[in-house]
């Protein structure tokens, strides 16, 4: 029996036929990527920018409402359009596991099994925090009609969020991430 043949590539600009499934390329409204900065199809950009986030039970009264004091001078400061992302994404304990893996390289070359057997535990840990918890995230996106004008965008948006929120650029890799995991929300990272 011969295996039924799809077409699996058709120009853009052609109609689609009665039961025939839209490209990838069709959904997803996003052109290219510059310099960090994501082109939509229409020609507009916008970029994600990180904002720190912070422990506001752990802080005072005071300080809690310095916080919010700051956010809100910073909308007020920012007039353009913008987005409030906030996203799950697990916990990245990468560079803890290469610092316990040299650790327990080092236990077993003094043998040390005390020692060892103490790190292997701390190792396990980690690999629990991984598998079990995840990061709250927060992202701002900032829109603009061209990469100067959004470029300029995010500076003032920085600079109006001060330290007090912590604002910074993402790198590309991350923001590939995030485009990945807000068009496909059920799939994890």
């Amino acid at each position: 029996m011969a295996a039924k043949q799809v077409q699996s590539f058709r120009s853009i600009g052609r109609k689609r036929t009665k039961g025939e499934n839209p490209s990838i390329q069709e959904l997803v409204p996003i052109k290219k990527m510059i310099r960090g900065n994501v082109v939509k199809k229409n020609g507009r950009y916008l970029s994600f920018l990180k904002v720190t986030t912070r422990n506001i039970n752990g802080l005072s009264a005071s300080e809690q409402y310095q916080a919010m004091r700051h956010f809100e001078n910073m909308l007020r400061i920012y007039e353009e359009e913008m987005s409030i992302l906030s996203m799950m994404f697990p916990t990245n304990i990468d560079d803890n596991l290469v610092y316990w893996n040299r650790q327990l390289q080092l236990a077993r070359e003094e043998r040390n099994p005390v020692r060892a057997r103490i790190i292997r535990e701390q190792i396990s840990r980690l690999v629990w925090v991984e598998q079990e918890l995840s990061n709250l995230e927060f992202y701002l996106i900032v829109y603009g009609k061209t990469e100067k004008e959004l470029n300029l965008s995010k500076t003032i948006l920085k600079r109006a969020g001060g330290s007090n929120l912590g604002i910074k650029d993402i790198p590309p890799k991350q923001i590939e991430q995030i485009l990945i995991k807000l068009n496909n929300l059920n799939t994890p990272i």
